[in-house]
């Protein structure tokens, strides 16, 4: 096993391979093809965050509606007891001392003509605009 081994020395530093000419396109379509697909996922990605910030969003907002009905719906509750004419009433005459006036407590800006009575106009029927009982009225003989 002694052989003779001979050292040559080669230099291949000035060797250049041919160029391919489909090299450029190949590496150019890769490229895009990576930018495609990044752009793509950043697309959907955001896309996917948006819809859960939106989510939680109206999650939030029907939180928020549900306090606002409940509030509305105990005010509702207090003005109904604070405009109750029994209460008001009562307050006007323990708290606040007021009677009911006396007629000679009435005082009007335009007396009454002598023998005048005040009469309320009688109220159209609810279904019926005021033009159509004009119409009624005029039609009739």
């Amino acid at each position: 096993m002694n052989g003779i081994h001979y050292i040559k020395q080669v230099d291949n530093s000035r060797w250049v391979p041919p160029p391919n000419p489909r090299e450029p396109r190949y590496y150019a379509t890769l490229l895009l093809a990576a930018v495609v697909l990044v752009v793509a996922g950043m697309f959907f990605a955001g896309e996917r965050f948006k819809s859960r910030e939106y989510g939680y969003q109206i999650e939030r907002l029907e939180r928020g509606k549900t306090v606002l009905i409940e509030a509305n719906r105990k005010l509702r509750l207090e003005e109904a007891s604070l405009v109750d004419p029994l209460r008001i009433d009562s307050i006007a005459r323990n708290e606040l001392g007021m009677t009911t006036l006396a007629p000679n407590q009435i005082h009007r800006d335009r007396p009454l003509a002598a023998g005048a009575t005040v009469v309320a106009k009688q109220r159209p029927p609810a279904g019926l605009l005021a033009t159509q009982t004009r119409g009624v009225a005029a039609a009739l003989p």
